[in-house]
């Protein structure tokens, strides 16, 4: 009974998979097998083929992610400014260089106290007036960003290292041959003078730092600062005219240094003898600001006035020099207004682009100069020989900047 059986159920198994391959092929491709007793399952779809090369790339920005929507938001409402500056910052007022004298007269007829009271002839006090800070050239930039209830502004500007010098070289040349050490009308020697224990002296007393080889004195400043304001939107939107409050935050620095250098040689008989009287300063003004804008806007043009005043700090730091040893220096904190008034014209040559010029006015009421700061004193020596003692004293004075911009604002 076992071996029938056994002997059926071999050739069952050896015949079967020749009645399912029909039937099978005709749900495959060719080539296509499955093993007896397995079920796979399949589809009459191709599945997907992935192309990783074939040249779509991603987008650099996704505007559905918040971030990216909201660097978008920003984009859309911003516009930026770039104007150039030329100004003209307020020069040294002081007059002549060194300590006031009594009696001067023209021509001034000088004695070398440090050289045993002899006559040195004539004499001339160099003017700092010559020094001048006129056509300061500098850049502006503005970033301004429409919010929803205020309009944002962030300005940078700077202006170019200013400087201004004037000098007088042989001094001693075409003299008479024997008296090259003395000054002539024509050919005078340069003098500074100065106080004596603090007191004005009268000029045939006074002494002098003389220098009969040459002379020169320079300036150097600079100008910068930054401006983050809001204003508040228009009372009447649209054209015509509109008034926007403003409040904000200021800083600004002023940098400025003077040095004048001389040099003697006894109208050629010795070496030089420089002497070289030397003074920086710096300005560092910062606090709240508040103003206003006035504006006619169409289509067509705008015009504008932004008057503004700063309630600042003014960190200051002086230092002074003589002949390259400090003699001086002070820092301190002082009230200082800043207050200025800016005017614009622009012309609107598309939605995206306006090109204008404006004008601006600075005042600021209190910052410190090297050139105020140095003291031109003496002490009395032995013989009526005198030691210059060249120290300082921080003196505040008013600074005003004004001058004419021009550039052009891109809108996105």
């Amino acid at each position: 009974m076992f071996r029938p059986n056994l002997f059926r159920y071999l050739l069952l198994m050896t015949l079967l998979p020749a009645v399912l391959h029909p039937v099978q092929a005709g749900n495959h491709p060719q080539g296509y097998w499955q093993a007896p007793g397995m079920h796979i399952p399949h589809s009459q779809n191709q599945a997907p083929i992935l192309d990783y090369y074939s040249g779509n790339k991603p987008r650099l920005i996704d505007p559905g992610q918040p971030f990216e929507r909201a660097l978008a938001e920003v984009a859309k409402r911003s516009w930026i400014r770039f104007e150039f500056l030329h100004w003209s910052l307020d020069g040294p007022d002081r007059g002549a260089i060194g300590a006031p004298i009594l009696n001067q007269t023209d021509p001034l007829q000088v004695f070398d106290n440090s050289n045993g009271g002899i006559a040195t002839g004539v004499g001339i006090i160099p003017s700092i007036n010559q020094l001048g800070l006129n056509d300061t050239s500098g850049v502006r930039g503005t970033w301004g960003l429409d919010l929803a209830a205020a309009d944002f502004e962030l300005e940078f500007f700077g202006t170019q290292d200013k400087s201004d010098a004037f000098g007088f070289n042989d001094l001693s040349a075409f003299r008479v041959a024997g008296t090259e050490s003395l000054g002539t009308v024509d050919r005078p020697n340069v003098v500074i003078p100065l106080l004596t224990d603090g007191g004005i002296a009268d000029a045939s007393t006074a002494n002098f730092l003389v220098f009969d080889s040459s002379f020169s004195s320079e300036i150097e400043s600079r100008l910068w600062g930054a401006e983050a304001t809001l204003l508040t939107k228009p009372y009447i939107p649209g054209n015509g005219f509109q008034w926007q409050w403003l409040g904000g935050f200021r800083y600004l620095s002023y940098d400025e240094s003077f040095r004048s250098t001389g040099a003697f040689n006894n109208g050629g008989l010795q070496a030089d003898v420089v002497t070289q009287i030397s003074a920086d300063s710096t300005n560092n003004l910062y606090g709240p600001e508040v103003g206003g804008r006035a504006q006619i806007n169409n289509k067509w043009f705008t015009l504008s006035a932004t008057p503004r005043i700063a309630f600042a700090l003014n960190n200051y730091t002086g230092s002074t020099f003589f002949n390259g040893t400090e003699t001086g220096q002070e820092n301190d904190v002082d009230f200082t207004p800043i207050v200025q008034v800016s005017f614009k014209g622009e012309v609107h040559v598309s939605p995206n682009l306006s090109l204008y010029g404006g004008y601006d006015f600075m005042w600021i009421y209190r910052l410190t100069r090297p050139f105020d700061n140095i003291v031109y004193d003496s002490t009395p020596g032995l013989g009526g020989a005198f030691t210059p003692d060249i120290r300082q004293a921080i003196d505040l004075e008013s600074f005003a900047s004004q001058g004419l911009t021009f550039g052009a604002v891109l809108r996105y």
